[in-house]
């Protein structure tokens, strides 16, 4: 992970609403955002964390199984 002085911190924010809603359009509405500025967030908490954190399954987001150092 990186230094957390170059982390956004509203990523928190958003991951928050994205684990919360298992949606895009639906944390990107509770936040009143974009739904593809929410997808450019989970975008970047991928990269963040290098690992995918949520992915579709269906209609929802699940939660990727945690991986160990």
């Amino acid at each position: 992970m990186k230094d957390l002085r170059s982390v956004d911190l509203n990523l928190l924010v958003d991951l928050d609403a994205l684990l919360s809603t298992r949606s895009v359009t639906e944390a990107a509405r509770r936040l009143n955002l974009s739904q593809s500025a929410m997808s450019g967030s989970l975008s970047r908490l991928r990269r963040l964390f290098d690992d995918p954190l949520m992915v579709r399954n269906g209609r929802v987001l699940v939660l990727t199984p945690a991986r160990r150092p």
